[in-house]
């Protein structure tokens, strides 16, 4: 009788599968198709992950003490604080709004990291990739399971698209894919999971995870505009850093925590290995935007002590490093690893150290209507007119019912700090009060409204205005959200009919206004 038994699995070692080559060759091909074909007259994205949010500048510190068999690679010699590159990212294939669950990413290059790496082309180079999603476990089990669900969604026939996804072989990958999508306020608020193994020194395999600081200031703007994570990461660091705690969680049972399965969880403990801080700055410009688009992230940018595992990254290596040249040639620029440096961190924002918290405008039993506009001049210069006591009146004028503002007084402070506050008047001689309760220069400011002399003491007790400034295109965003609390239902009623009718065209011609004395 034939022996059955089946070895054990090593610990950190690969089980190669003999058509890894050949699927590694179809999926370039599918790849190069797909892209030629949405980016023929345009700027080639990457073929995944193709939604930038924001390249930010980081500091990767090492921890210190750390015990003997962690100190391996970039975590060895002396406590090592590394300048890095962060990249968040949708990974959709296409740009889609950020208000669809997707699955999210962040990549990270440290610099100035020492050693020979892997690649040959790049074996001088001084950097090292870490490549991490939102989902602790990938969706295919195996390479070939993805290359059959690829082949579908990079398809020109749309028809024959969707044919693939009636088969029912399919439904299993694409029921872990779509459950592994999540939705997200804010990049800087969820956890990152590298889901491919990787070499930790000899003999040894790790995962990687990346784990928010909870006592992270999280700001989040809205959740509705197509690009609201961008603003929401770009409002947060305008004053407030982020920290991640970096861990890696050891295979200790190669069959229960498989090298080629990346849809199994691991269970070992998470050790904590590093801190990323990502600090205070401007990021939104179309300068930083096009280099971050330009980077190449790919987890075979490493030292040998970090070497890529599992099927998926080999077939990776293949294809990141065809699909990254493919692309760079195609959009005719040099595609090389950054260099460190000393001024790494210049022109960073100042960090806010107060420790309170902003008031918060309430968001439950409220009505609430917003206005924007886009227009062409600078934040700084945006924020000084739109916040300017002086320019007010000149701006906010009649608009149907509503009258115009023709006289502020100022009557705490220069109304450029928290509770500073300032009597306002109409020109059907209504009053109110307006006090602010958050400042973030050049960024955004909110404020509360009270003491009203019309009509509207009968319906609100208190009302918020938040004015907010965001970047787009070089160009300014103002946005302006206006949230009145209401006293009981008839209130509810009249504010839920005056809010849309005419409070919005009354903010939004103020705002038009605004952006002919700005752009004059």
């Amino acid at each position: 009788m034939a022996n059955t038994t089946v070895s054990p699995k090593i610990i950190g070692r690969e089980y190669v599968q003999n058509d890894e080559d050949q699927i590694a060759f179809k999926m370039i091909q599918e790849f190069e198709a797909q892209v030629t074909r949405m980016y023929k007259d345009k700027k080639m994205l990457r073929q995944v992950h193709t939604k930038m949010h924001g390249c930010v500048k980081a500091s990767f510190n090492v921890e210190k003490h750390l015990p003997e068999a962690l100190i391996v690679g970039v975590f060895a010699g002396e406590p090592k604080n590394y300048h890095a590159w962060v990249r968040f990212s949708n990974g959709n294939t296409k740009p889609e709004k950020d208000k669809k669950k997707d699955i999210r990413g962040v990549a990270i290059k440290l610099l100035g990291v020492q050693g020979e790496k892997i690649l040959n082309d790049e074996i001088n180079a001084e950097t090292q990739d870490f490549l991490l999603m939102s989902s602790e476990t990938f969706f295919a089990k195996t390479v070939k399971e993805l290359s059959k669900l690829l082949k579908p969604m990079t398809s020109a026939n749309l028809i024959k698209s969707n044919l693939f996804f009636l088969n029912p072989l399919l439904w299993p990958t694409l029921g872990r894919a779509i459950k592994r999508k999540v939705k997200c306020r804010n990049p800087l608020e969820i956890p990152y999971w590298s889901t491919q193994p990787y070499q930790y020194g000899k003999g040894q395999a790790v995962k990687y995870h990346l784990r928010p600081s909870p006592s992270n200031l999280i700001v989040v703007e809205n959740t509705t505009d197509d690009n609201f994570l961008r603003y929401n990461l770009a409002q947060t660091l305008h004053d407030n850093e982020a920290k991640f705690d970096f861990f890696v969680q050891f295979q200790t049972d190669a069959d229960a925590m498989p090298i080629e399965d990346p849809t199994v969880a691991w269970t070992s403990q998470n050790i904590k290995v590093a801190t990323l801080t990502i600090h205070p700055q401007v990021f939104d410009s179309n300068e930083q935007i096009a280099y971050g688009d330009n980077l190449s992230f790919n987890p075979w940018h490493s030292l040998p002590e970090h070497r890529p595992l599992g099927g998926f990254n080999r077939v990776r290596k293949r294809v990141y490093e065809v699909m990254s040249k493919f692309r760079h040639d195609k959009n005719k620029l040099p595609d090389v690893e950054p260099k460190d440096s000393d001024d790494f961190l210049d022109g960073l924002n100042k960090l806010n150290r107060k420790v309170t918290l902003d008031q918060q405008i309430p968001s439950k039993n409220v009505i609430f209507t917003t206005a924007e506009v886009i227009v062409d001049v600078d934040k700084l210069k945006a924020y000084e007119f739109v916040s300017s006591v002086e320019e007010l009146s000149s701006w906010l004028l009649k608009t149907g019912p509503i009258y115009g503002i023709i006289k502020v007084t100022k009557l705490r402070g220069d109304w450029a700090k928290v509770g500073d506050n300032r009597l306002v008047e109409r020109g059907d001689s209504a009053t109110l009060v307006e006090e602010l309760i958050s400042v973030h220069h050049y960024s955004n400011y909110s404020y509360q409204t009270t003491e009203f002399s019309d009509v509207f003491k009968h319906f609100t007790n208190k009302t918020y205005g938040h004015m907010w400034f965001d970047t787009v295109d070089d160009k300014t965003r103002l946005r302006w959200v206006y949230t009145f609390t209401y006293k009981n239902l008839l209130a509810r009623i009249f504010l839920s009919i005056f809010a849309p009718l005419f409070l919005k065209k009354y903010l939004q011609n103020g705002l038009n206004n605004a952006k002919s004395f700005l752009e004059d």
